[in-house]
């Protein structure tokens, strides 16, 4: 073989593919890509280099982001610019118009609080087309902004209501707002929260169990030296109201807890159980909410001189029943 390649290159006799195939060293060196430069006058007779040749690689288009992270939000910010394009004292398309069910379906497109925040933008085109409101687009914002954090939202809109014409006239949607507010926010913010009650003409907090514990419950977390004083008063109420209840138990079943018609009676006792538990850390007995909520669980209990004197651990505790005010006829704080 040695002699055959020899005599080729002598002859300057291009050699046959055949022989290359039969000779394994000049396999290894051929490349299968066509060279990207002519071979160098020192090379072989076949223009193979000791040096590698470098191929080019064409550049990857990259694809534009989408510009939603998934089809909800896309959906969302389409159903949005449908809603703002028809709604306004002068719209953008002239054919058709909104629905009042549009709010209703937004709320739920919704998936963070920016959108939120979107929506209510649009909120003042909504009364210049001389459209309100209904009381379940303000239960639905109201449990909206509950779910994705954001109840300041809902306080900053129904606490203006010349501008976007959100009416706070629905009494479940006053209290779901109350509970979204007492538990994570200063007692200003749920001060606020309940003016809004009278001013709008819904019945007193003191008249529902649920609104008012939760009111008691964000008086004796706070700091401000007003607050046991309002305190004492809504548990006055609140002592009344649930003379007046029935007990129940606490409902285990998910599906039962997750229908919006029983949060009221969940929120009740979870007001009251977070009252009893600022009340021990504070050293102050609730046997009033212990006797309630243990009739609701088929519970008994002790005699109440004995429960004073086992609560801790033989001394006395002053709390368990009403303590009765400085003054002669305690006014109770009506806000209506």
């Amino acid at each position: 073989m040695a002699s055959v390649l020899a005599g080729a290159a002598r002859r300057c006799v291009p050699i046959h593919t055949s022989c290359i195939s039969r000779c394994p060293v000049l396999v290894k060196q051929i490349h299968v890509s066509q060279p990207t430069r002519r071979p160098s006058e020192g090379g072989d007779l076949l223009g193979i280099s000791d040096e590698p040749v470098s191929q080019i690689t064409p550049q990857r288009s990259t694809k534009p982001l989408p510009k939603y992270s998934n089809s909800r939000e896309r959906e969302f910010h389409e159903y949005l610019q449908f809603v703002r394009d028809r709604t306004g004292r002068v719209k953008v398309v002239k054919a058709g118009q909104a629905r009042a069910t549009a709010w209703l379906r937004l709320f739920q497109l919704a998936s963070k609080a920016e959108h939120l925040e979107a929506v209510v933008e649009v909120f003042p085109q909504w009364k210049e087309s001389g459209k309100s409101f209904t009381s379940l687009d303000a239960e639905m914002f109201v449990r909206r902004c509950e779910e994705l954090d954001c109840p300041l939202l809902a306080l900053k809109v129904f606490g203006d209501h010349p501008k976007y014409s959100l009416a706070f006239s629905s009494f479940p949607a006053a209290r779901n707002l109350i509970h979204s507010l007492y538990q994570k926010y200063p007692l200003e913010n749920v001060i606020t929260a309940v003016s809004l009650f009278g001013l709008n003409n819904l019945s007193p907090v003191t008249k529902d169990p649920a609104s008012s514990a939760m009111l008691y419950a964000a008086c004796l977390r706070s700091k401000n030296k007003h607050a046991s004083l309002l305190g004492r008063d809504i548990r006055v109420a609140l002592q009344k109201l649930l003379g007046e209840t029935e007990s129940y138990p606490e409902r285990k079943e998910k599906i039962l807890r997750a229908r919006h018609s029983n949060k009221p009676d969940l929120w009740l006792l979870e007001a009251l159980r977070d009252i009893k538990k600022t009340k021990s850390d504070q050293g102050r007995g609730s046997w009033w909410i212990t006797e309630w909520m243990a009739r609701g669980e088929g519970r008994v209990l002790p005699l109440l001189a004995e429960r004073r004197y086992q609560a801790r651990g033989g001394k006395h505790v002053q709390d368990a029943s009403v303590t009765p005010a400085t003054r002669s006829a305690p006014q109770q704080v009506q806000f209506a």
